[in-house]
Formats: structure tokens, C-alpha cells, sequence
């Protein structure tokens, strides 16, 4: 007690320290024997749980053939597993027929097919364009999207069907509709004939200068005004719009306007068979001579589009005046019939 008393409170201190850390390495060294203690323990119990016991029917030692074979399996099959008659299944399914060893050329096009896409496969499928031309009735309405519809030949028939109104075509174009005439001068509207030849310009002229006149000259017009400059006779007006109206231009029943359609050629207002006196000037054809082209037909026959047209020196007259033969202006060979004599 005295030497205790005698330690400093700092001493002191250090010595509840150094007892508190000998009864720490005191305690672990107790936990660590009886862990060593425990685990000289735990092999047996656990080899003792991993023995498992699994029932396993026995095989009958039997034929298949014979015929107690049947009876018994009857029975036994009652005391299998759930497990052991999934078993058979799952060998009964994985038992596949031998199939044919294919060539490496079949198999990698039987690859090619599985690898294609939707929308390879359905492009495969699609009817061509010539082949869509041989079946439908009139081949001039087939277009080349008309393909990927899903009846082409009903389409068709719809398209070339009477009056039927065309869907405008440019309903595919990517770019805006009458885009390409951005930049076109626009042609001033012309009055008609029929109102042109009223004299109504005139008046209009007239008045549009009036406009355009200084301040002073129309005071001065107003003072002393000018009679009889816009006098307009309504029997003149009258005539012309219920006597010598016409109607303008009209285009058919569904025909639709599109992008550069009044610089095409308009051929509904030509005639097969008959040539236009810019035809002949543009030839330097004369009244008489045959067109050039009429000894290609007298050998070849009539145009396939026209088998039944009409052509001097062929199926038709010549002119009067005109005789046959090879010389310049003559109309070739003259026609015969079947036996060679002429007509």
C-alpha cells in the first residue's frame, strides 16, 4: 500500500494501462484456444452432414423382350422419383434422329437466310417490274413503286380503271411542291380575244396615264374637262360576252398539274397520219413528195402502235397527180394483195 501510495498520479496511470493490455492479450489468447479447440471438432460433424442418402431403384436384370419384362416395370414404375422419370423424358427428347451431313455451300446459304433482315427478306418476296408489265392489261400505267404494294396487279387496275383520278406524283418527291420554279418569271396575264377586241385596254391605259399626271395638270383637267375619252359602248360588252365568247383551255377529267407540265409537248392535239405544215416546212417537204420515211413502211408494214392507219402509198391513194416508182418524188413500190397483184 505504501509503494502504491508513493506512485505519482502519472505512474499511476500507466500502470492501470499496462494491467488493462496484459487482461486484453490474456482474453485473446483464450479465444484463440478454444477456437483451435472448436475446429479439432467440426471435421467429424461435418462429414457426418455431407453424407447424404439417396434412394436409387435398382435395374431389372431382365430382357425387354421377355414377357415378365412388362409386369414388372409396370410395378416399379410406381416406386420411382419424380426425378428419375423426368430423367427418362429428358433422354427420350435429347434422343434426335441422325440427320444428313450438308455440304459447307448449303449450310452457309442456309445461314445467309437466317441472317437476313426483314426487310431484305420482303424485297425478296416483291414482284419485279417487267413481270408486273407482262400481267396487268395496260402496262403504260405501271410505275416503278408500284412493286412494293401489297396486291401490284389490283393497283394497276385501279390506276387504268375510267376516270380515275391519279394520285399527284409529287407525293414521293423529297423536295417541296413547286420549288424548282422559284426563281421563274412569271408571264403576265393576256386578256382573251373576245375582251381584248372591246377596246377596254384603251380605257384602261387611259386611265393609268391619268394617274401618273402632275397636280397641276389634273386642276387644269378638272376646270376644262375633256368630253367622250371613256365612253364605253355596253352593246359592244354585251356581244362580246354572249356572242363571240369562247372557252379557254380546259384540262380533262383528273388531269392534275405538276411541276413543268406547260413546257411539255402537247401531242393530244396531233393527229397520227397527218403532217403539219411546220412538219413539212422543217422536211422541206413540197406538195406531192411522199415523206421520207414511207419505203422503210412499204418494207417493214405499218407502225405497231397504228396497225390500221391509213398511209398514202401503203393501204391508202396517193395523191393525184403522183405516180409510184424509185425516181425523186416517186411513191416507192406501188401495193399488191396477197398473190402479188396490184390493188
Amino acid at each position: 500500500m505504501t509503494n502504491k501510495s508513493a506512485l505519482s498520479k502519472n505512474a499511476r496511470r500507466r500502470l492501470k494501462k499496462k494491467e488493462k493490455k496484459q487482461d486484453i492479450d490474456l482474453q485473446k489468447e483464450a479465444e484463440r484456444q478454444l477456437q483451435l479447440l472448436q475446429s479439432e471438432e467440426n471435421p467429424v460433424q461435418e462429414a457426418k452432414e455431407d453424407v447424404a442418402v439417396e434412394y436409387v431403384s435398382a435395374d431389372l436384370e431382365l430382357s425387354e423382350y421377355d414377357p415378365a419384362y412388362k409386369e414388372l416395370s409396370r410395378v416399379f414404375d410406381k416406386f420411382l422419383k419424380p426425378e428419375e422419370l423426368c430423367a427418362e423424358k429428358e433422354e427420350n427428347t435429347d434422343e434426335k434422329p441422325e440427320q444428313n451431313e450438308e455440304t459447307p455451300m448449303e449450310m452457309d446459304t442456309y445461314e445467309e437466310s437466317l441472317q437476313l433482315s426483314r426487310k431484305a427478306r420482303k424485297k425478296a418476296k416483291q414482284m419485279s417490274i417487267s413481270m408486273l408489265k407482262q400481267i396487268v392489261s395496260c402496262p403504260d400505267v405501271v410505275e416503278a413503286h408500284d412493286v412494293t404494294s401489297s396486291d401490284p396487279p389490283f393497283l394497276c387496275y385501279l390506276k387504268a380503271y375510267r376516270n380515275t383520278v391519279p394520285v399527284p406524283r409529287h407525293w414521293c418527291h423529297k423536295r417541296k411542291y413547286l420549288q424548282g420554279k422559284r426563281g421563274i418569271e412569271k408571264v403576265p396575264f393576256i386578256l382573251p380575244d373576245f375582251i381584248a377586241n372591246t377596246g377596254i385596254s384603251e380605257v384602261r391605259g387611259a386611265l393609268l396615264d391619268d394617274a401618273m399626271k402632275k397636280g397641276s395638270i389634273k386642276m387644269r383637267e378638272r376646270m376644262q374637262p375633256k368630253l367622250g375619252r371613256i365612253d364605253i359602248d355596253y352593246q359592244v360588252l354585251h356581244d362580246a360576252f354572249f356572242r363571240y365568247q369562247t372557252k379557254p383551255k380546259l384540262t380533262t377529267l383528273g388531269d392534275l398539274y405538276y411541276e413543268g407540265k406547260e413546257f411539255e409537248v402537247q401531242l393530244k392535239h396531233k393527229t397520227p397520219g397527218i403532217l403539219s405544215d411546220e412538219l413539212k416546212r422543217a422536211l422541206g417537204m413540197v406538195d406531192g413528195v411522199p415523206p421520207p420515211w414511207l419505203l422503210n413502211i412499204q418494207r417493214y408494214g405499218p407502225p405497231p402502235a397504228y396497225p390500221h392507219l391509213k398511209i398514202p402509198g401503203l393501204n391508202a391513194p396517193i395523191p393525184e397527180g403522183a405516180s409510184f416508182g424509185y425516181h425523186p418524188g416517186g411513191w416507192g413500190k406501188p401495193p399488191v394483195d396477197e398473190l402479188g397483184n396490184p390493188l
